[in-house]
């Protein structure tokens, strides 16, 4: 299609932000989930009877078209679901400049 000569302020607006996420920050396609399992610790608490297990958070995403669990330390659980909103923002942006480019061909 190419460049269609001016941009509204909103398309010029998400195309920014939409670089700028691209060029600088991370951002994954996935989401997060919270299990329970219990530990190789025969003496830990989850293997006592009506013991819980522990809380762990996974990644959940798409490889190569399979669905994979990768675990996430607690340490990096906030930063996943910083990387994972940023995904979302990047996702709305790309809608926003797909909506304008069909609006611009709509008027040609």
């Amino acid at each position: 299609m190419g460049n269609v000569g001016y941009f509204t302020r909103d398309e010029c607006t998400a195309r920014s932000r939409a670089a700028k996420l691209v060029h600088r920050d991370a951002f994954i396609y996935g989401s997060i989930v919270t299990s329970k399992r219990k530990c190789g610790k025969e003496g830990c608490r989850c293997h006592q009877k009506g013991g819980e297990g522990h809380l762990s958070s996974y990644l959940s995403v798409r490889v190569g078209g399979k669905r994979k669990m990768i675990f996430i330390p607690q340490k990096m659980l906030k930063k996943a679901r910083e990387w994972i909103k940023a995904y979302k923002g990047l996702e709305e942006d790309i809608l926003k400049i797909s909506e304008s480019c069909v609006d611009h061909l709509k008027r040609e």
